[in-house]
Parts: structure tokens; C-alpha cells; sequence
């Protein structure tokens, strides 16, 4: 019986680079599909409303644009981080991590304001 050393048996239990790229490529791709689902159907309700946010009059309109373009530089930035790319597992799995927190920060900000936009134009 051979001893193992600490840091062999971390070696074993920490996962490689490339399982670990793969994880998180299919995790992007995951909050694409639902970030980009999310979107289309708050729009879509939002449209069946018969609500129309196209002159940007009052504030809850520029707060519904403001929502839109935020949901829509997320998608784009899941998208990205979603497309399969580069030789080193390191830096791509480095990049794809920065790029979902950046689009799902973004993308928890877009939905919210979407719905304040109708709220105040209701009560304003």
C-alpha cells in the first residue's frame, strides 16, 4: 500500500481544466437559452398588454428601455460566452466565468426594471 501524499489526493479530487472548461461552457450556454427565454416572454407580455413604451415621454419609459437594452447587452454577453474558443483550458474557462457573472449581473438588473417601467407608468 503506497502513502499518498496531501497533495496528490487534492490533485485527484480537484477536477482537470478541460472537464472544468466543459462545465462551465455548458453552464453559459445554459443561462443563454434561459436568460434569452426570460426576455422573450416578459416582452411578449408586455406587447399581449397592449402597454407601448415608443415615444420615451415619461420616466417609466426610459425605465423599460433602459431594462431592454441591459436584457439585451446580457444576452449578447452569454451569447459570447457561450461560443466555443481558444487552445488554453485556463484562459477560456477564465473568460467564460467573468463573462456569466457579468451577464447575469446585467441580467438580474433588466427584467426588474422592465417591470418597475410598468408599475410607475400605472401609478404615474
Amino acid at each position: 500500500m503506497s502513502a499518498i501524499t496531501h497533495d496528490e489526493d487534492l490533485d485527484r479530487t480537484r477536477p482537470d481544466a478541460a472537464s472544468l472548461r466543459r462545465h462551465v461552457e455548458r453552464t453559459a450556454a445554459h443561462a443563454f437559452v434561459g436568460c434569452a427565454l426570460v426576455m422573450s416572454i416578459l416582452c411578449g407580455a408586455i406587447i399581449v398588454a397592449g402597454w407601448f413604451a415608443g415615444v420615451i415621454d415619461d420616466r417609466g419609459e426610459r425605465f423599460f428601455w433602459a431594462g431592454a437594452i441591459l436584457g439585451f447587452v446580457a444576452i449578447v454577453i452569454l451569447g459570447l460566452a457561450a461560443l466555443p474558443g481558444g487552445d488554453d483550458d485556463v484562459r477560456t474557462t477564465r473568460r467564460v466565468r467573468w463573462m456569466l457573472r457579468a451577464g447575469i449581473l446585467l441580467f438580474l438588473f433588466s427584467p426588474a426594471l422592465c417591470i418597475a417601467a410598468l408599475i410607475a407608468d400605472y401609478y404615474g
